[in-house]
């Protein structure tokens, strides 16, 4: 038997199982929706009513919400919309008992983003959000605090220490994640362009678990045939850093992060990560649906809203994080904790 030719055979096959399976993956993605579709998608509000304007592959639908509760559209009533010609539409809804049939119309600005959706005889208005390519709105910005404010706030946070219910546990080995091969680092918090418009972090590097690094790089060598890699948010927080946070919030909004002198943050521990995908080709962040730290309905995991191609990223990300051993939580479709965080203290040591 000649081994040489037995292996080169062997090499070659496994070769084209590795592009075949590449096709594939690339084949299951949802094409992007068009700029006029993606101008005109999102909530629109009239009457005490709130309705979703989404895509699905290639077609809007309408949902309607029947509770306020249902934050993330998921349990909506769904109406499909039958194109007439451009920004006119129409719902046709069966059923056992009726069959009604009713126009619905886009309105748009001069820079063609939908505005109002006319509905029958009712008009919704557009709300709102932005931080995608649909959306006109700036991104969410806090209070902005004043220069003089953040030595003050540096300075007390970095006063305090961790409670010692908190500082208990299992301590993480912390590793550079610039070292999980493929994985785009990306630390938001580091810079000025983030929810608190100025840094929180005094380097661009973040460290996560040992143990959580070689989970994140089995999921990147997962999303490479989709021509996906992983782009790092955050990661780990140092314990005074999460106090910081928690002293810039405005009085309003202190419910938007855990309390650092009871719960502290899953970051603390070194095994939560803040996470998006990139495209291996140019480099570029995916859109998936709304930014992040979004603070809007758009935030919730299971978000019916948006494009075809947007939840199927999400679904995505999702899947593969959670095969190696993450998991994901439902306000916040970016953030993942690797395992059991409530074995771990909650550290406070700087980055190196």
């Amino acid at each position: 038997m000649n081994y040489r030719n037995l292996l080169a055979g062997l090499a070659a096959g496994l070769l084209f199982y590795a592009q075949t399976g590449a096709e594939l993956a690339l084949a299951s993605v949802p094409k992007d929706a068009p700029k006029d579709i993606k101008y005109i998608l999102g909530f629109y509000y009239g009457n005490g009513e709130n309705i979703l304007i989404r895509e699905n592959n290639g077609r809007l639908e309408l949902l309607y919400r029947t509770a306020l509760e249902d934050k993330s559209f998921a349990a909506a009533n769904l109406y499909p919309l039958s194109k007439v010609h451009f920004d006119s539409y129409t719902l046709q809804e069966s059923g056992p008992m009726s069959n009604t049939e009713a126009g619905v119309r886009f309105e748009r600005d001069p820079d063609g983003y939908g505005i109002s959706c006319r509905v029958g005889g009712n008009t919704y208005s557009r709300y709102f959000l932005g931080t995608t390519a649909g959306e006109r709105a700036k991104p969410f910005r806090l209070e902005e605090r004043s220069a003089e404010d953040w030595p003050k706030l540096r300075a007390e946070a970095a006063k305090a220490t961790v409670p010692a219910a908190l500082a208990a546990g299992e301590q993480a080995q912390l590793v550079d994640a610039a070292t999980v091969a493929g994985v785009k680092v990306n630390s938001v918090y580091a810079g000025s362009d983030n929810l608190f418009g100025a840094p929180l972090y005094t380097t661009p590097k973040l460290f996560v678990s040992k143990e959580a690094a070689a989970a994140l790089g089995k999921v990147q060598q997962r999303l490479a045939p989709y021509g996906y890699g992983l782009v790092l948010w955050d990661a780990y927080r140092p314990w005074s850093v999460s106090k910081l946070a928690n002293l810039a919030l405005p009085a309003d909004n202190k419910d938007m992060l855990e309390d650092p002198e009871t719960k502290g943050s899953t970051h603390n521990t070194g095994n939560a990560v803040d996470v998006g995908l990139y495209s291996l080709e140019s480099g570029e962040e995916l859109d998936m649906g709304c930014g992040f730290d979004e603070p809007s309905l758009r935030q919730h995991a299971s978000y019916a809203g948006g494009t075809s191609r947007e939840r199927y990223l999400r679904s995505l990300l999702r899947e593969e994080m959670e095969l190696q051993g993450f998991k994901g939580i439902e306000m916040e479709w970016w953030h993942f904790e690797y395992g059991d965080c409530s074995k771990f203290a909650h550290l406070n040591s700087e980055f190196r």
